[in-house]
């Protein structure tokens, strides 16, 4: 599960590319983006058989620059919505949360990253804060975040006949 937990920030990041090498109307005025993709994954790693992860994943980010219209940073809030599968079973997830990215990359990510339920309820949940430095590696968690702690046992259980 850990492999989408950022999978939105992936998602953003290219088309974020795309934006910050745009130039500013207004070198001070934020420039906004709103876009909705379908994302297909395989995650291998979280239980012993593959799972299947089917997503819809919008974004809807504002981008930050200074007066002299350099990237200063981007607020992005992103919902998921989709199935997580393996053995013909399906969960349904249904992810939201807000990442608040600088210009050297450190990202501050607030909500629910993963909310994946079953047909008796509640499978796995990683809530709350995590601050991440550049290099992808957690600075700070407060919140239950079972999934990047790599506590997966739940989903594999739900997903296993």
């Amino acid at each position: 599960m850990i492999s989408h937990l950022r999978l939105g920030a992936v998602v953003a990041g290219g088309c974020l590319g795309s934006l910050l090498s745009m130039t500013s109307a207004s070198a001070s005025a934020p420039t906004q983006f709103r876009f909705t993709e379908p994302v297909s994954i395989t995650d291998a790693s979280s239980c012993s058989f593959p799972i299947s992860i089917n997503l819809q994943v919008t974004l809807v980010g504002r981008v930050f620059y200074d007066a002299q219209g350099n990237f200063q940073s981007v607020t992005i809030q992103q919902d998921t919505l989709g199935t997580d599968s393996a053995n013909g079973i399906s969960l349904r997830e249904d992810d939201h949360w807000v990442d608040f990215i600088d210009s050297l990359g450190a990202d501050k990510e607030v909500g629910v990253p993963i909310h994946v339920q079953g047909a008796s309820g509640l499978v796995i949940r990683d809530a709350g804060l995590i601050q991440f430095n550049p290099d992808g590696s957690v600075v700070y968690l407060r919140g239950p975040h079972p999934s990047l702690e790599g506590e997966n046992a739940a989903v594999c259980a739900a997903l296993t006949p």
